[in-house]
């Protein structure tokens, strides 16, 4: 009963978040945040829900959106659009490296243990938490500490993933040049003729299995090399099938591929909020705290100012912050609240190259640290 009822659950509220996408309430704080806020609320609740479904059934939702949203993009100017992204992506690294010293040298984080959780939030911010846990492994940091360092970035990861969805965009537009759109994703942009329900239903089973087989192709080919689902390799081989998908003709045709990866982007926010611990957020360490917050919040800001100083445009910025910050699987939802389909190729494939930096540089910065202490 309790799997039944978690599953209902997590697909019932994101689908009525949909269906009342039009309603002032839900127009005005966007439908992306609004699932996360309820996701948030609801795990306050005393609705006793089956958390391992909660998971499964966020990361299926991510990839086939993903997916989804990848096999409606046009490729056709991927030039234009990485250039600005790629320039926007490495001023994020260097806002970050300046802020790690900056807070190394003010807050005298000297010990052993705090270099080490530096070299890990190098890692999880130019690529993810694979890094992060990766670097965390290779360091030989206590599972303890690992844990602590993923909790105080949800913590901040979490408030600041909240204003993306909200209310960043118009603040910074202030400040920064608007996006020129390219119409870039002009098929899948141009208003839909309406069809009757059984042509609906039919793009809709179209879309999805496309979507699930793309899904099924990439696990298997993951396993087959690795013996073991590695999640970066799992995304470069999603994204490449997608892509090459994307390319037919037949998938061209399937219409409604957007409103299938939108519900399924509410799906996905909505899980995320369900699953933050507010008890571990509030019983972690302090220093801890403050260290992935200054490394956090410094790297943004610095960020912003590197943008303003090369006048790179609000969404650019965004997209490629995002990138860094969060890894490909938060691309869609951001893409999406700062109504920007257009950039979500160009920022998973951004989040796929942190992936391949992050180790790299968070070694690369820890030992760094390690010989300068």
């Amino acid at each position: 009963m309790e799997i039944i009822l978690t599953i209902f659950i997590v697909l019932f509220i994101p689908l009525l978040i949909k269906y009342t996408e039009k309603s002032k309430i839900v127009t005005v704080i966007s439908p992306i945040a609004l699932a996360y806020v309820a996701g948030i609320l609801f795990s306050f609740s005393t609705v006793k829900l089956n958390q391992e479904i909660i998971t499964q059934t966020t990361e299926i939702s991510i990839a086939l959106s993903i997916c989804l949203f990848l096999l409606a993009s046009n490729l056709d100017k991927l030039r234009t659009l990485l250039k600005p992204l790629l320039t926007s992506f490495f001023l994020g690294i260097l806002s970050l490296l300046i802020t790690i010293f900056l807070v190394y040298f003010l807050f005298g984080f000297y010990d052993k243990k705090y270099i080490n959780i530096i070299g890990m939030l190098v890692g999880l911010y130019v690529g993810g938490t694979p890094n992060l846990n990766a670097i965390g492994i290779a360091l030989d940091v206590p599972n303890e500490t690992i844990v602590l360092v993923n909790t105080a970035d949800i913590a901040f990861g979490g408030i600041y993933f909240l204003l993306l969805l909200t209310i960043v965009k118009p603040i910074l537009s202030l400040f920064l040049p608007k996006y020129i759109t390219g119409n870039f994703l002009e098929e899948e942009l141009k208003v839909v003729k309406k069809t009757n329900l059984s042509e609906n239903f039919k793009m809709i089973f179209l879309g999805f299995s496309t979507a699930i087989i793309i899904l099924g192709f990439s696990f298997g080919l993951v396993f087959l090399m690795f013996d073991d689902l590695n999640i970066p390799a799992f995304l470069i081989f999603l994204t490449t099938l997608s892509i090459v998908g994307a390319q037919f003709s037949i998938i061209k045709k399937i219409k409604w591929k957007f409103e299938i990866a939108e519900v399924l982007l509410l799906i996905f926010s909505f899980g995320i909020g369900l699953q933050i611990d507010f008890n571990l957020l509030l019983t972690s360490g302090l220093e801890t705290y403050l260290l992935v917050g200054s490394v956090f919040t410094g790297t943004i800001l610095i960020h912003y100012l590197l943008a303003w100083i090369t006048k790179t445009d609000v969404d650019t910025l965004l997209i490629s912050s995002t990138a860094a910050l969060y890894g490909p699987a938060f691309i869609a939802p951001i893409a999406k609240a700062i109504h920007n389909k257009e950039l979500i190729v160009y920022g998973i494939a951004l989040g796929l190259l942190g992936y391949i930096l992050g180790n790299y540089l968070g070694l690369g910065i820890a030992f760094l640290l390690q010989l300068l202490s």
